[in-house]
């Protein structure tokens, strides 16, 4: 990741700039389909609130603030009542026994059910005037809030059990900044004549607006939404790409026939009931290769019947052996799973998602409620088009780290890119979401930027580019080893044909070679290796004689793009090792 900075500040520097600074104010960046980008959290086009979330967007007189957590529903659909005020928006969500309409979720819908007091599950409300709902009496107590977040913590008519639990569970909170990133708020919990708690919050951004929350559910629940509300707006105006994580949540327990969706709010049908047998959770093999998102194929072996489970295009993942629970990936015995076969229908415990495939799965044996988790990277863009420049510069709003690596796909997994990081907007919490001014070098004719996943290895996103470029555009590109170093060597590509190219590309027919030439070197020898595709050769040795070099390389894998590196000899560069060698040039041949 060190190259990768130096490469920026080399190629694309600060001066990195994204489309989204020249969008104009009239001419706002839409999606493919014509809609703004909003948080997939509540965006995705399965959200059962993003009709509502594209209404807030367009109408709503104030920025508009959703939850991208959902409270515990018990087992039923969600429906929702809102309608805009005159400063605002309010917004009741409920429980119901039936699937509720979508069209009744909507601003002002006249079919809106009134729902009863006891299933209610939160409100929120928005607008000018001051923390509606939350005048804090006289008589409630500080349990949090000491001033370095902006947020104060209160209780009132709760017992001391009761205020030493939320003081921890408030302390814990504001330990990674402001529940509402960007904003200060006030807390208050209230305990009513029969004992129940009711949460509830108000927070503002600029003193002029204010939001207000208040949750009928446990405190764990309201802590969880608390902390994922998000401004719904138009992310492209932050950004040319959108990088995030988009959680999908399911719920199972033994004996019901199918599981909830809470998102999508709505009930799927199981293979089978789940079950528990000896304290551990089974689920149907079948509706398991249902929630990670793959499949599976029963296969006949000599030694007995075996399933094959596949994901995300990964053919043959893992076998299971279904005469003794055996788990293989690539020939190799990974675990051995206890199984339960019920009418013809394999189940396999709870651990072969969380184990096998990484999936955060709980289990609670007191309410017997399983919960799994499939967290995907959704991805858009609006991308701007490409001019004759040696670099494409654009900028990704993603999650900090960043677990990603970026490049043109002629060029593979190589590690020329580069980043700067930069604020997300208002309402993003900058200790988890960044937005990245990314580069990566250009070829003429077609390219793609590759979004990859650096843990996985897996491709998230490719989008096509096409540049009006030249060969002459093309630089030899150096890094920060040659400049510190002070070198400024001179260096020249020549075709095996005789044709000279003017910068760091060349073109040569399949068998042909390309010559290179260099003064200026300060080094008794350079080394030299190429990248094609995933293959990385082995380094040569060009010795250099009076600052003079001279090579004639020969690319042997065939038609394609090769990425050619001039290393320093090995131990030159402080602080690297003695083996170690550090990079100087790079230039790109192609054959057609």
């Amino acid at each position: 990741m060190l190259l990768a900075a130096v490469l920026l500040a080399g190629t694309t520097g600060s001066a990195a700039v994204s489309a989204a600074a020249a969008a104009t104010a009239d001419a706002p960046r839409l999606t493919g389909n014509g809609l703004p980008m909003l948080d997939p959290a509540f965006g995705n086009d399965a959200h059962f609130m993003k009709a509502l979330a594209l209404a807030l967007y367009k109408e709503s007189p104030v920025t508009a603030y959703l939850p991208t957590r959902l409270p515990d529903s018990g087992w039923r659909y969600y429906g929702m009542r809102s309608q805009l005020t005159e400063d605002g928006y309010k917004l009741t969500a409920y429980r119901s026994a039936k699937a509720v309409p979508a069209e009744t979720m909507l601003l002002g819908a006249e079919a809106a059910a009134v729902p009863a007091a006891s299933d209610v599950l939160y409100r929120l409300a928005a607008g000018h005037a001051a923390e509606a709902g939350l005048a804090v009496p006289a008589s409630a107590k500080l349990v949090q809030g000491d001033g370095t977040v902006g947020w104060k913590f209160w209780s009132s008519g709760a017992d001391a059990e009761s205020e030493e639990q939320l003081s921890r569970k408030f302390a814990a909170l504001v330990k990674t900044g402001a529940p509402v990133s960007g904003a200060t708020g006030t807390v208050l919990v209230t305990r009513a004549d029969d004992g129940k708690l009711t949460y509830s919050a108000s927070w503002t951004n600029d003193g002029r607006t204010h939001y207000s929350f208040v949750g009928y559910g446990s405190l764990d629940d309201f802590v969880s939404m608390l902390t994922s509300f998000r401004p719904v707006i138009n992310l492209f105006d932050a950004a040319d790409i959108v990088l995030l994580p988009d959680d999908m949540q399911l719920n199972l327990q033994p004996g019901r026939g199918s599981m909830f969706v809470p998102y999508e709010n709505r009930f799927v049908s199981l293979a089978k009931a789940p079950l528990v047998k000896n304290g551990t959770a089974f689920l149907p093999l079948r509706d398991i290769a249902r929630i990670i998102g793959g499949e599976i194929q029963y296969v006949a072996e000599g030694s007995g019947n075996a399933v094959y489970v596949s994901r995300n295009g990964w053919q043959n993942e893992l076998k299971l052996r279904l005469s003794t629970g055996d788990v293989f990936r690539k020939g190799e015995k990974l675990a051995t799973v206890p199984l339960v076969v019920q009418e013809g229908t394999t189940l396999v415990p709870l651990r072969f998602m969380s184990d096998l495939y990484g999936l955060p799965v709980t289990y609670d044996a007191a309410s017997q409620a399983i919960t799994v988790h499939r967290a995907n990277w959704f991805t858009n863009h609006a991308v701007p088009s490409v001019g004759s420049g040696a670099d494409y510069k654009t900028s990704v709003l993603s999650v900090g780290g960043p677990p990603f690596t970026y490049s043109n796909g002629r060029l593979g997994q190589g590690p020329v890119w580069g980043y700067e990081q930069r604020k997300p907007p208002l309402g993003y919490n900058s200790l988890k979401y960044q937005v990245y001014h990314v580069g990566v070098p250009l070829l003429p004719g077609d390219n793609s930027f590759v979004l990859r996943d650096m843990q996985t290895k897996r491709v998230i996103d490719s989008i096509p580019l096409r540049t009006t470029m030249t060969a002459a555009d093309v630089p030899f590109r150096t890094d920060g080893a040659m400049l510190a170093d002070g070198l400024k060597p001179d260096l020249r590509l020549t075709g095996s044909n005789g044709k000279s190219w003017p910068g760091g590309y060349a073109e040569i027919s399949d068998g042909a070679a390309v010559d290179l030439a260099g003064k200026g070197w300060s080094y008794d020898y350079v080394q030299l290796s190429y990248r094609f595709g995933e293959l990385e050769s082995k380094r040569v040795q060009i010795p250099v004689k009076d600052g003079t070099l001279a090579y004639r390389l020969i690319p042997n894998k065939g038609p394609g793009t090769y990425e050619v590196t001039l290393y320093t000899p090995p131990g030159i560069m402080p602080g690297m090792g003695e083996k170690a060698a550090a990079p100087l040039v790079r230039f790109v041949v192609v054959i057609l």
